[in-house]
């Protein structure tokens, strides 16, 4: 298929554009542009756009590197992704050490019955000890107790003494909640949802690229429109001004010239709707964009500047491109994630099926002296051990709570599944359709091409017999409009291949990399290896 440049009057070249159409995808992927996932403002100045004759000169590639860096959409999804990969951090919170302090003071008077009662004592006491979570759902705990205690109970020798105490505890559920999967539980769905949230901000990027085409090659549509207009204009102009002097020279009746100058009126409203379609379309690419409302850049008007120059298309292998959907498209991947979750959420509520049993332990020294030397060093000597061993058993007798949240658990799974092969048929369906689309623009294309030649070579004939004296003005006039129709088909054939052709790279997952954008997105940190670190590294959004 031969290669074709639009010239200064497109309306003569609209056959070339069949060779011309595909040839986009090939072109950009040389262009690569990097879109981050972190959380950032959009930048506060226009973009640096080329002005000439007082109108913006504007590349596809620039427009999508533009709205990847300035899209309103993307600037609320990036934040969103980073709440999402920050909630695993949140949720290692679990893993914390958390460090206890208790001091208090008491003085109490109160009447007694006995003198070995005391009916005043004075105390202090000084506790500190630290507790941290372990993967196996249990807890350790190390504590040292301090306390000073004066009273007057005769039955102590001296009315001050002072105790200390070191303290090692252990609890360990055995049956219930045993297990890293129950002890970890909100970190997994912490770290889905974070992965879920990757997948769509790589959906979000791909929306935004895809709307962005949509409008670009809409804007490039109304402008093509508008030069059709302007020819459908050219030509009844032509014929008004061939009419006149016809008239003028008595050879034609002055109703051939009414007919002419209607057409006329009828054409000059045409390069109005065409103009209007041009400002609405020029306004939705600003938006996408996300232009400074506040500059000039909405004022003047958008010339695209990328040349609808194409390869020829190879055929669609629908099999091999629904394949490639499959493992590409971000919303099946969301689905299968979800999936893996609600697995494991039912695998966490089986295990709340069962009775819950507890195995506490606690180990330490204690020491008492009249002085906080000799307390301490009883504790630090070993002197007086002492040690507890507990286990707590508890069975909910009809265990209704747990069997349903099992039961649904399992209904969830089932449901995801379903979603997933939902999911699948629709992505199926959609690569056909978008297959289906992109073959059967290209042949209208063809057709229209044909149809506008006939309709050109049909108003030459028209012409000759026109001025042969064996046509009307009326039928001329009819013979325009089918020309001026068939010139803004073709444009209309070459705008739906353009979009068909963005939402068949959609649908098969492919359209960044057509594009040549890159999504920089870093994996998420390995939870198990940051369990138990301490290492407090600012966070982004932290003040």
């Amino acid at each position: 298929m031969r290669r074709t440049t639009l010239r200064s009057k497109p309306w003569q070249n609209r056959g070339a554009i069949l060779a011309l159409l595909l040839a986009w995808p090939a072109a950009l992927q040389a262009a690569q542009v990097t879109v981050t996932a972190a959380a950032a403002k959009p930048p506060a100045e226009a973009p640096a756009l080329e002005i000439k004759d007082n109108a913006v000169q504007l590349s596809l590639d620039q427009a999508v590197s533009i709205a990847l860096q300035q899209n309103l959409g993307l600037v609320i999804e990036r934040y969103t992704r980073t709440q999402q990969r920050l909630g695993i951090t949140q949720a290692l919170g679990l893993y914390d050490l958390l460090a206890n302090a208790d001091v208090s003071a008491s003085d109490t008077k109160s009447a007694t019955l006995s003198r070995i009662e005391a009916s005043q004592s004075n105390e202090q006491h000084f506790n500190f000890s630290f507790r941290q979570t372990i993967p196996t759902g249990g807890a350790v705990s190390l504590g040292w107790d301090n306390g000073r205690i004066e009273s007057n109970a005769q039955i102590f020798e001296t009315s001050t003494f002072f105790n200390s105490g070191f303290n090692f505890s252990y609890s360990q559920p055995l049956l219930r909640n045993l297990g890293r999967l129950a002890t970890e539980r909100g970190i997994l769905i912490a770290q889905t949802n974070s992965r879920v949230s990757r997948q769509e901000f790589e959906r979000q990027v791909t929306s935004t690229v895809q709307q962005v085409e949509d409008a670009y090659w809409t804007l490039v549509g109304a402008r093509e429109q508008l030069v059709v207009a302007q020819q459908s204009l050219s030509l009844a102009k032509e014929l008004n001004e061939h009419n006149r002097i016809q008239v003028e020279v008595g050879t034609m009746a002055p109703l051939e010239l009414t007919q002419s100058q209607a057409a006329i009126a009828s054409r000059e409203e045409g390069i109005i709707r065409a103009t209007s379609a041009i400002g609405d379309a020029e306004d939705q690419l600003r938006l996408l964009l996300n232009l400074p409302a506040s500059g000039d850049l909405w004022s003047k008007a958008i010339v695209p500047t990328t040349p609808p120059e194409t390869e020829p298309v190879k055929a669609i292998d629908v099999a091999e491109a629904i394949r490639t959907a499959m493992a590409e498209r971000p919303e099946l991947r969301t689905n299968e994630l979800q999936l893996a979750q609600a697995q494991l959420d039912a695998e966490y509520f089986r295990n709340q099926l069962k009775p819950s049993l507890n195995l506490n332990v606690n180990y330490g020294y204690s020491g008492v002296g009249l002085t906080f030397s000799d307390a301490f060093n009883q504790v630090t000597g070993l002197d007086f051990r002492g040690w507890a061993a507990q286990l707590l058993l508890a069975y909910p007798i009809q265990n209704r709570s747990a069997r349903a949240q099992s039961a649904i658990a399992n209904l969830d799974v089932d449901r995801v599944q379903t979603q997933v092969d939902q999911q699948k048929a629709t992505i199926a369906t959609e690569v056909r359709r978008a297959a289906r689309a992109v073959e059967t623009a290209a042949k209208q294309i063809d057709a229209a091409r044909v149809a506008r030649e006939f309709q050109e070579k049909n108003l030459d004939a028209e012409k000759k017999r026109y001025e042969n004296g064996m046509s009307t003005s009326f039928q001329i006039t009819q013979i325009q409009d089918q020309v001026t129709q068939a010139r803004s088909d073709e444009v209309t054939a070459t705008i739906t291949y353009r979009t068909a052709l963005a939402e068949y790279y959609r649908a098969i997952g492919r359209l960044l990399e057509q594009q040549g954008v890159a999504i920089d997105d870093p994996e998420d940190q390995d939870y198990a290896a940051s369990r138990f670190g301490f290492r407090r590294a600012p966070l982004p959004g932290e003040r």
